[in-house]
């Protein structure tokens, strides 16, 4: 199995593990007037949310997905919606940050329409994932040759980004465990 295939699966597990944080840490948030903690770590996971799949996970996506649509498999429809859905999902979760931004900096915001909003976040990820995990990823696994994950890895290396080096990767990943674990033990 291809080294960035396996990353872009567990790209998703813990995307996957991270929306469940951030969907107790909103559990947290209506049980209680606005607590600093949490909300601050519903700012890490919006900004996790809004950096790392953007910069890294998404264009790897489109790489493979662009390499799958010169394959004898007919998912062009699903390849373009899915890479439509990455600039929607970007989008959402703009509008998220700007939506907690307001909260930590105590202006009014519904209190219904930020946690629809959220769930909705949360849906729209989670459906987006779904299609990615059964319908794609297995056909990327199944199609993509060496000869393949060899030219995404030039194009990759030939399009790093200066913002997004393998440093910014590692705090991304860090914050990502950081999260997942102090939610996940205090949920136990």
């Amino acid at each position: 199995m291809n080294g960035i295939y396996r990353q872009l699966c567990d790209d998703h597990k813990h995307m996957q593990n991270l929306l469940d944080v951030f969907e107790l840490l909103l559990h947290e948030l209506g049980q209680q007037e606005r607590d600093p903690a949490t909300l601050s770590m519903i700012l890490d996971a919006l900004d996790y949310f809004s950096v790392y799949p953007d910069q890294w996970h998404h264009p790897v996506e489109d790489l493979a997905f662009e390499k799958l649509l010169g394959k004898p498999v007919d998912i062009r429809d699903v390849v373009v919606t899915i890479t439509a859905e990455h600039k929607a999902i970007a989008e959402a979760t703009r509008k998220m940050n700007q939506l907690f931004y307001a909260v930590a900096n105590d202006a009014a915001v519904e209190r219904q329409h930020l946690f629809s909003s959220a769930q909705e976040y949360i849906s729209l990820q989670r459906a987006h994932m779904k299609k990615e995990n059964e319908i794609l990823l297995p056909l990327v696994n199944q199609h993509l040759t060496d000869s393949d994950w060899n030219e995404i890895t030039d194009t990759l290396a030939k399009n790093k980004s200066s913002h997004f080096h393998h440093g910014v990767k590692q705090l991304y990943q860090a914050i990502y465990r950081d999260l997942a674990e102090e939610e996940l033990a205090a949920a136990c």
